[in-house]
Formats: structure tokens, C-alpha cells, sequence
């Protein structure tokens, strides 16, 4: 087991064992994967198939997510960082290379920061490291409009930021399963994600990670957009920009086949 950085402080996660499954082969390099907010770690299934032929594989629900208890509130970004680093010294198999997608991907970059110890290597897939002031306000207006109306208030333009039109044209079972796991999420633990989203400025120490980084963007995503990939990969000393085409948010979802195949050229590089 990898010890604790002596010069960073400890964390210590507030939720208890977090729902997670796991894959590939025992003793190969850790991949740990967390899904984006008010997903579950069902939608990581076509990157599991891919990296579990090689890779030791955990995908966990996040705090309130899927089959994981709720957390304490208020949410914080070192509680869902000490979260991780719990997943990850509890398989034995440490460090890992961590994978996030969106606020899966914040987490990474947080646990990189705090516990270098236990992080191998990042996977930043539509992401970002900061916001700016509009951005923040926007943030904080999706929790707002959640308390106000529920989930339902928030599905369809959810739905329209995450997948291209074309996408949603093709797959439109895709978006009826998102829509309905959307539905089920419990409105408070969503709403205090998009405050703890809000709180997220790590750019100023992004080249303080020094691990090898893969940055991920969907080429049309207007949520976490390519400038802020691009701000990811020039902080991070050595991280790779590499742009999904004709893919919004929802990278992982709209072009697996894609995306696994950067993975897979990442991992098998390290």
C-alpha cells in the first residue's frame, strides 16, 4: 500500500463505503474511473469492456449517486477527494490512474493535488479547472433552479448541453436513459454538487501534478468547452490535448469506440 505524502495533509472521507464494481485482471496497472454528476457508474460500461482486457478496473458511484449512501452537507471537493483516495488504498492495487469525466474529472485533479501518492496518472475528459465569475453564477443557478423546480426542471437543457443534436437524433434511447436516471436523482445531493462545482479553482497549482496527463474534450462540448481543456494541458507539465470530433459532454457516451481508443494508446503507453 502507498503511504500518505508527508507534505500534504490527510484527508478523511465522510461517507461510508461507496458502491463500486470491479474488473480485469488483479495485479495489472489500477484504472479508477468516476462518472459525471447525477450519472452512475453504469455509463462507464463500454470503457470497463475496453480496459478490463488488460487493467485492473474499479468504477465507483459517487457520494449520493447510484447505489452509494448520501454524504454529509455541505459537499466539498476534499470530501469527494478523501472519498477516492478511500476506493483506492481499499483495492490494494494502488496507485492508480485515475479517470474523470466532468466532475469526475475535478475530483481527479484535486486527489492529484492532495495525495500524489495514490495517483498514477490522469485521464481529464471534459472537464475544467476553473471558472470564471459568469461561470460561477451559472453554476450556482443550476442548484438554484433544482430547488426551485426539482430534476424534472433541468432535464431537457441538461440533455441539450450533454449530446450533440445529431447524437440525439440517432440514439435517442441514450438520452430516454440519461433523462430517466436524471429523474431518479435526488434533488438536494444535485443541487449541492453544483454549489461544490461552483467552489472548484485549481488551476493556479495545476503544475504542481506531476503525472503523466491525458486531456480529453468532446470537439462540441459547450459546457466544459476545448479552451478550458486547453488551460488543463498547458498547466499540467506534459499533459496531452486530444479533441473528440462531433462529440458534446457526453464524450464517453457519444463516441466510446473513439475514446476508449485513446484510453486504451494512454494506458498501455505509461
Amino acid at each position: 500500500m502507498p503511504h500518505a505524502d508527508p507534505s500534504s495533509p490527510p484527508l478523511s472521507g465522510t461517507t461510508p463505503a461507496l458502491h463500486q464494481v470491479r474488473a480485469g485482471r488483479h495485479g495489472a496497472p489500477l484504472v479508477v474511473l468516476i462518472h459525471a454528476v447525477a450519472l452512475d457508474l453504469t455509463y462507464w460500461d463500454r470503457q470497463i469492456g475496453a480496459l478490463a482486457e488488460s487493467f485492473d478496473v474499479i468504477a465507483y458511484d459517487l457520494a449520493g449517486h447510484g447505489a452509494s449512501p448520501a454524504p454529509g452537507m455541505p459537499l466539498g471537493f476534499d470530501d469527494a477527494a478523501a472519498d477516492l483516495a478511500r476506493v483506492i488504498e481499499a483495492a490494494g492495487a494502488g496507485p492508480a490512474c485515475v479517470v474523470g469525466l466532468s466532475v469526475g474529472g475535478m475530483i481527479a485533479q484535486t486527489l492529484a493535488l492532495a495525495r500524489p501518492d495514490l495517483v498514477r496518472a490522469l485521464c481529464l475528459m471534459d472537464t475544467v479547472s476553473t471558472f470564471a465569475d459568469a461561470g460561477r453564477t451559472a453554476v450556482r443557478g443550476r442548484a438554484a433552479q433544482v430547488r426551485a423546480g426539482g430534476m424534472e426542471a433541468i432535464i431537457a437543457p441538461t440533455l441539450e448541453r450533454w449530446f450533440t443534436p445529431g447524437f440525439a437524433a440517432r440514439r435517442p434511447d441514450v438520452l430516454d436513459r440519461v433523462a430517466k436516471t436524471l429523474r431518479a436523482a435526488d434533488p438536494h445531493v444535485h443541487a449541492a454538487m453544483w454549489d461544490m462545482i461552483s467552489t472548484l479553482d485549481v488551476a493556479p497549482r495545476l503544475g504542481e501534478i506531476a503525472k503523466p496527463t491525458l486531456v480529453m474534450v468532446g470537439e462540441q462540448d459547450p459546457t466544459t468547452p476545448v479552451a478550458a481543456s486547453e488551460v488543463i494541458a498547458r498547466g499540467i507539465p506534459g499533459a496531452r490535448l486530444e479533441i473528440i470530433p462531433d462529440a458534446s459532454h457526453m464524450a464517453p457516451l457519444e463516441a466510446p469506440d473513439e475514446v476508449n481508443r485513446r484510453l486504451l494508446a494512454f494506458h498501455n503507453a505509461l
